[in-house]
């Protein structure tokens, strides 16, 4: 060891000193800005970066749930910045939605200027992904595709050419575009919010609902709040406000995650059950509220059908049908305890009104022309429990239960609170305990996400949850009901949108079901098939019957394929059977996009588009009730064209190529329609009515009762309130809230039943042992050890902004994979080491975060990282195969049917499983 003397220490200290004094003279000679410069315009730069000769609306339109409006502020043609435009109008005695906005956001200027931007069009000239290309020009490209698409229509079909767009709500104007186009000259459109696992099908399963939730300012008004399988303030960073202030003004929040979360942290308390296992911690809460009697009777009799009585010896309801000569089989029975006979209930399938409305696109049927009070019980007393005898048209006499009877037998005896730890881990103290505090509380709520929608089961899983809100009664209440909040899948004008996009009305229109779709063209391997679930076998009974649609028919392939505002490679389950056997059945793949992401490296032209705020457009959402709009702050800059604009210019070229192969017109014999492909572009324009951008939006306005009387001039001023919305009065002052047209008004819901539906007896349901509600354990079809989870990341929006560089400086700079450091040791695995996960449908190699909450036995990857962003092979996607729930193919039950986003199978990706180790093979250089 070294001695220090104390003279020594001074000399030291002295010899510092002097250099420090050297060094700071040095540098104050080199920053001395008394002397002229070269260029000093950076200074002026600086000084006036924060003003401004332009301020216009902004929106960024990507799948984002957060409509948040924005000002755009420019100067001398350049945009300088964005910000929350703080003027959505507040409700009374409820927290301000004000400022609206998030770090990903604020960023959203960075994809006009940054390296990303795609400024001409491009022509592959090397293999798909190589990123070999050569500029094009607008004439070049845009005749290749119209020549392509004439030549498929004329060699082959129209339905032979795709178009793919997702999420009408956050650009509908641009999203119409491409669906006009298709529309015009036959082509199929696909499904999306089912697709990516977004879609609520046990919701549509239960109430007869496309979808619907609350605004996201109800839930100040809740007391007691379940987060399950949600983490608000990593995903939905806008509304997270609203929990800590409804924990202000009483509520009691509880997070239900396998995982120590961003949201878990602020909560009252957190439940953390195995991965996969919540379907057991909800029948064991209902277990709990049926028992004790915490379940509000009156609301089951009257909401619910609970009290239909079911037959012993089919197991199916008890119909009309059954027992009376010319009876329907789509009215039901429950049994009246004050007169001990059983009574026909009004409002179910086989009811109609005294003047039937046209159909409403959201729900299974429309019951809104039923008068108010229509399934308001009167003096009739439902039985929920019992056994009673029924005699038959036949003279037979049955045996019937009501469905609560045969619910809670089950329930008493398979769904204790002491089994359901078994399953999940979490005490039958902790259970009990949560089922009581739910009950009691007045009103409560579930908010869930894609923590719960993305499993195989999750049908299932939300018709638990909505059995929860049932037995306590609170749908259709402020601050009550199962809410769900993931994707942007509800344009609220979805009337104005559906009158642009598809002029000719829906049933003129080809769709396919795009999980369908994917699984049947790209060859999916599953090893669920060689289960007891023979997916294809319930697969080809739905597609032969009609029930779910294949595209294209006849069983020929896919030619063209259009790709536009999404990024549906990247995206793709299984992603290695897509690139290996669907991209080389397409002879081309058009990509319009503001940036080269992976489906554009693919693709074989890519066109520049207009970015958020070189365009106009709406912007809405479910999680608030007003509509935004963004305009050009600038003029689209090189060479980019609003989508819009794209397609019209597209139009005019398809005429061309038409005329120049004579083939102008053709007759479509599906629809009994001669197409006229020399006419395009007065169809789609509607004889130039429609052809500029803000006369799209207007008429989206215009032709929805929602929006009608809203002007494009009153959206630049400040976001409006809708006028209606989808199943529920819109209250001034009064935050939305789903349902109160059937639990307020008392009309029937859109189901079989007329009523929220638990039983569903159709045979797949009794196949798959789902008629009820029940807990169904997470597919293992994969056998490793390691349960792979793919979240929603907080910096970014799916694969948006996952290659900024700003939001990459808020993480580790890249993809990983969290890993606990229970399993991490065993393995060898240090933090920030290269690994590879994989399983039979693929791998990915990437760097790895130990992390102490997660949970042992999974790893997760914030998904859909671009496939060119420090990966060695692979992406989140690459492991998943395509998974088709059966149920999920019914389309022959009532109110479960095939209708665009309405219903059909998901994507599922959380029952996947994946084995880990180090990666040691070469990797790229770090410094």
């Amino acid at each position: 060891m070294v001695q220090m003397t104390r003279r020594g220490f001074l000399l030291a200290s002295g010899a510092t000193l002097l250099g420090s004094s050297l060094s700071l003279r040095t540098l104050a000679a080199a920053t001395d800005i008394s002397g002229a410069f070269e260029y000093s315009g950076w200074e002026n730069f600086h000084r006036t970066q924060w003003s401004w000769d332009k301020k216009t609306r902004g929106a960024h339109l990507v799948n984002c749930t957060g409509a948040c409006p924005h000002f755009v502020y420019s100067k001398d043609g350049v945009v300088m910045r964005e910000e929350q435009s703080k003027d959505i109008a507040p409700m009374p005695n409820i927290p301000e939605y004000n400022p609206r906005g998030c770090n990903k956001g604020e960023c959203g200027h960075d994809y006009m200027y940054g390296p990303h931007r795609i400024k001409y069009p491009l022509i592959r000239v090397g293999e798909r992904g190589e990123g070999k290309w050569r500029r094009a020009t607008w004439e070049e490209a845009l005749d290749m595709i119209a020549d392509k698409c004439v030549d498929t229509i004329k060699n082959h079909a129209p339905d032979c050419i795709s178009v793919y767009s997702p999420v009408p709500a956050v650009s509908p104007v641009s999203f119409s575009a491409g669906h006009r186009f298709a529309h015009y000259i036959g082509a199929h459109a696909h499904t999306f919010c089912d697709w990516y696992g977004d879609h609520p099908t046990g919701q549509t399963q239960t109430c007869g609902v496309q979808g619907d939730t609350c605004e996201t300012a109800d839930w100040f008004n809740s007391k007691y709040i379940i987060l399950w399988g949600s983490n608000p303030t990593q995903t939905r960073i806008p509304d997270a406000h609203f929990l800590s202030e409804a924990q202000l003004n009483g509520a009691k929040i509880v997070s239900i995650s396998p995982d120590y979360n961003s949201s878990t942290i602020k909560v009252d308390k957190w439940i953390h059950p195995q991965p996969g296992t919540d379907g057991a911690l909800a029948m064991a809460m209902a277990h709990v509220i049926i028992k004790e009697k915490l379940y509000d009777a009156h609301s089951l009799k009257e909401q619910t059908d609970l009290s239909y009585l079911v037959r012993s010896d089919t197991k199916r309801f008890l119909r009309e049908a059954d027992v009376v000569a010319g009876g329907s089989k789509d009215k039901f029975y429950f049994w009246n305890a004050k007169t001990g006979k059983p009574v026909i209930p009004k409002g179910s399938w086989g009811d109609q009104p005294e003047k039937k409305g046209s159909p409403v696109g959201f729900l299974g049927r429309n019951t809104f022309a039923f008068p108010k009070g229509y399934i308001d019980l009167g003096d009739l007393d439902p039985a929920l429990e019992g056994k009673f005898n029924m005699q038959l048209l036949d003279g037979k006499t049955v045996e019937v239960r009501p469905v609560f009877e045969i619910l809670k037998s089950r329930l008493m005896a398979d769904n204790t609170p002491e089994k359901a730890a078994k399953i999940t881990g979490v005490t039958a103290k902790a259970i009990t305990e949560l089922a009581r505090e739910f009950a009691t509380a007045k009103p409560s709520m579930i908010i869930c996400g894609g923590g719960t929608q993305h499993w195989y089961y999750s049908d299932v899983l939300l018709r638990a949850m909505h059995l929860l809100t049932a037995l306590t009664g609170t749908e259709g209440t402020n601050g009550g009901g199962m809410n769900h909040y993931i994707g942007q899948w509800k344009p609220a004008f979805v009337a104005g949108l559906v009158a642009l996009a598809f002029p000719e009305g829906v049933n003129k229109q080809r769709f396919c079901q795009t999980t369908i779709w994917t699984y049947i063209h790209a060859e999916v391997n599953d090893e669920i098939i060689s289960s007891d679930i023979d997916t294809e076998k319930y697969l080809r009974d739905s597609i032969t019957t009609g029930q779910m649609p294949n595209m294209p028919e006849q069983g020929r392939d896919p030619k063209v394929f259009f790709v536009y505002r999404g990024n549906w490679l990247n995206q793709a389950k299984g992603q290695k059977y897509v690139l290996e056997n669907l991209w080389p059945k397409l002879e081309l793949i058009v990509d319009i996009n503001i940036r080269m992401d992976s489906t554009a490296l693919y693709s074989d032209v890519v066109l520049p588009s207009a970015h958020w705020y070189e365009k106009l457009d709406l912007n809405v959402t479910s999680e608030h009730s007003y509509i935004n709009m963004t305009e050009p702050a600038i003029k689209p800059m090189w060479e980019s064209k609003t989508d819009w604009q794209i397609f019209l210019a597209l139009a005019k070229r398809v005429e061309m190529a038409a005329k120049r192969k004579k083939y102008e017109k053709f007759n479509d014999e599906k629809f009994k329609w001669v197409r006229d492909l020399s006419n395009l572009w007065n169809q789609m324009t509607m004889d130039g009515k429609l052809a500029e951008d803000e006369a799209a939006a207007q008429y989206i306005l215009d032709n929805a009762p929602q929006s009608k009387g809203i002007t494009i001039q009153m959206l630049r001023e400040k976001p409006q309130r809708f006028k209606s919305n989808w199943t529920s009065p819109l209250k001034e002052g009064v935050p939305y809230t789903p349902f109160q047209y059937f639990v307020v008004d008392k009309k029937p819901w859109p189901t079989l039943t007329g009523r929220q539906q638990f039983y569903l007896d159709h045979d797949t349901f009794f196949d798959m042992g789902v008629e009820l509600p029940t807990y169904k354990a997470p597919i293992d079809a994969d056998k490793y050890p390691f349960r792979f989870n793919s979240p929603h990341s907080r910096h970014s929006v799916h694969s948006t902004f996952k290659d900024n560089v700003l939001m990459l400086r808020l993480q580790r700079g890249g993809p990983s994979i969290e890993m606990s450091p229970l399993d991490a040791k065993p393995l060898g695995i240090k933090d920030n080491d290269w690994v590879e996960a994989w399983n039979n449908h693929g791998k990915v190699i990437c760097r790895v975060k130990i992390r102490n909450g997660e949970q042992r036995g999974r790893v997760s990857m914030w998904h859909c990282p671009e496939l060119y962003m420090d990966l060695l092979t692979g992406g989140s996607q690459s492991v998943c195969p395509v998974r088709i729930n059966p149920t999920n193919l019914v389309g022959n039950y009532g109110h479960l049917f095939f209708r665009p986003n309405y219903y059909g199978p998901a994507g599922s990706q959380r029952d996947v499983r994946v084995n880990v180790k180090r990666y040691i093979g070469a990797t790229p250089i770090s410094f």
